[in-house]
């Protein structure tokens, strides 16, 4: 292990676009005040170089956004970090007025992603790729001990940090039924879509029939997902009759439009931020965030709906023409999307002899099958009529979203984990915003030049659910070890608790990405990054 008693005044787990538009604001206060007190930084990535989605980079695929929701343009738009900078710089700024409208596909924002992180990268940011943090102790002068390991080597590093900013990302949501066939080479989340599907293809090539696919989820990704490999099965060919297909499992009775109008729309402007922030209690935040499900969970762009619709409308017209002329169809692939499905189990088929079902299954499947023989048996049933079908698949992709949780994960396995009240035990955390505290006895609140003037109000305390352990434990304190509240300030500060002497951990912890309970449905998005970084800056700068 390297040791080194190097100081760094903000160091970063990962580099994503939080932490990029977080550097980006760094490196301009530091033209603009040469007093500016964050120094030096240090940024941790456990990839190898910067890569933002590339499992859903698909063709012609495009943002939700407008591309003045960048990095830095909300925040300061004479920024040399905006969008518009990227196009100038890359000489397609006329072309991108000429070709029209305000998105840009998602290729050229991944680009323009890139762009930024190479610049702040020259501007003095320091980051090291190929790197993973694995613990945080107490360090001496008031800073932590940042322990990270080099992913090709081993070889593990220490440094100090005056404060973190943790920015972890999402992980893959797998559903119960999948989680022992997540390692499967052809069970695949939408993240791992584009990267990984030429390869599950190139495993099944010896298959000469008609191939099944089966996609999980009724979302955006999902009916991108479902489009896609419907175009790369339409150059399987096929050994006598029959048709590839793709199956769309939705729990729903259709799919969903996403509600992006002008005044939906502003539920991801930062003053709905300090909106959601300062309601009143838990309860109503919670009504906030499901009435405004629909702008951006489980919902469908409407130009990708239509683009959907068509292909379906042409298979029924083909199948009607076919009928009709008493003529073949066209051999292309079919799209069928079942309603009402929900996946009650899975099974492996194959090979003389069938996995057990999940309930059975205490480890994941191990990856030793991939000869194209075997299949996945999922058993369907409809929520409407309760009738339970039974349906076989070469491949299964799910798009079911991500969950936010990696950083509890990480922390509650460190050395400064007492002070947030996590121990190993610890699932999940309910974060709250500091305005639910009823009293600040046990907790270090900060005072900041740009704190809500809202003053501080008790909600009713919401308890997280019962689960089998704290009912045969029948203890509150062990629930609370379980599922502990965490406090979160308006500008994105983890909240420590006071020890028995008083004193609360002194360096800061700032939490990107993650948010949502707290400052509403625009913190896991690309819509506040820059106002976010900004609002970050300005409380790091204010260090005592």
């Amino acid at each position: 292990m390297a040791a080194t008693s190097e100081i760094f005044d903000l160091v970063g787990l990962g580099f994503g676009p939080a932490n990029i538009a977080i550097s980006g604001a760094i490196t301009e206060a530091w033209k603009e005040n040469p007093d500016f007190p964050i120094k030096s930084t240090l940024f941790i990535e456990k990839h190898e170089v910067f890569r933002w989605h590339p499992g859903m980079l698909l063709p012609g695929a495009r943002m939700q956004i407008s591309f003045m929701k960048d990095l830095a343009t909300l925040r300061n738009p004479g920024s040399p970090y905006t969008f518009l900078s990227y196009l100038h710089s890359e000489g397609r700024l006329l072309s991108f007025i000429n070709r029209g409208g305000t998105v840009p596909t998602r290729k050229e924002y991944s680009d323009y992603l890139t762009w930024a992180s190479k610049k702040v990268q020259e501007n003095g940011i320091n980051v090291k790729f190929g790197h993973e943090i694995v613990d945080l102790e107490e360090g001496t002068e008031d800073t932590i001990l940042v322990r990270y390991k080099n992913n090709r080597t081993g070889e593990e590093t220490v440094v100090r940090a005056r404060d973190l900013v943790i920015s972890p990302g999402g992980l893959p949501k797998v559903p119960d039924f999948l989680a022992p066939f997540q390692n499967h080479p052809r069970v695949r989340h939408s993240s791992g879509y584009a990267t990984s599907i030429g390869a599950i293809f190139e495993s099944l090539s010896s298959v000469t029939r008609p191939l099944r696919v089966a996609v999980i989820g009724s979302g955006q990704s999902a009916a991108e997902v479902t489009m896609d490999v419907r175009n790369r099965l339409g150059s399987i060919p096929i050994d006598g009759e029959g048709r590839h297909t793709v199956e769309m499992l939705i729990r729903k009775g259709s799919l969903k439009p996403s509600d992006d109008s002008p005044f939906a729309n502003e539920i991801f402007d930062p003053a709905a931020t300090e909106r959601c922030f300062n309601a009143p209690s838990k309860r109503l935040r919670d009504a906030v965030l499901e009435e405004y499900r629909a702008t951006n969970y489980g919902v469908v762009n409407p130009l990708t709906l239509d683009a959907l619709y068509e292909i379906v409308y042409d298979q029924r017209l083909n199948a009607q023409v076919a009928r009709r002329t008493q003529t073949a169809e066209p051999s292309e692939p079919i799209i069928d999307i079942r309603t009402y499905t929900a996946v009650d189990s899975v099974k492996i088929m194959g090979d003389d002899k069938i996995a057990p079902p999940v309930d059975l299954l205490l480890t994941p499947i191990p990856n030793t099958n991939t000869s194209g023989k075997e299949t996945f048996q999922l058993t369907l049933r409809n929520l409407a009529t309760a009738a339970v079908t039974v349906e076989s698949y070469d491949i299964v992709l799910y798009a079911t979203g991500y969950q936010r949780q990696a950083w509890v994960n990480l922390l509650k396995h460190t050395g400064i984990s007492k002070h947030f009240g996590l121990s190993p035990v610890t699932r999940k955390v309910n974060l709250r915003p500091t305005t639910d505290l009823a009293t600040t006895e046990d907790y270090a609140v900060p005072a900041s030049p740009i704190e809500s003037d809202s003053p501080v109000t008790t909600s009713a305390q919401t308890s997280p659910p019962t689960s089998p352990e704290t009912s045969m434990w029948g203890s509150a304190q062990f629930e609370a070890e379980l599922c502990p509240d965490l406090f979160l300030t308006r500008q994105y500060r983890l909240l420590p608790k006071a020890s028995q002497d008083g004193k609360a951990l002194v360096p800061r912890i700032y939490l990107q990405g993650v948010e949502e309970a707290t400052h509403g449905l625009s913190d896991t998005l690309l819509s506040v990054l820059g106002v976010r970084a900004g609002e970050v800056i300005a409380d790091l700068s204010n260090r005592k």
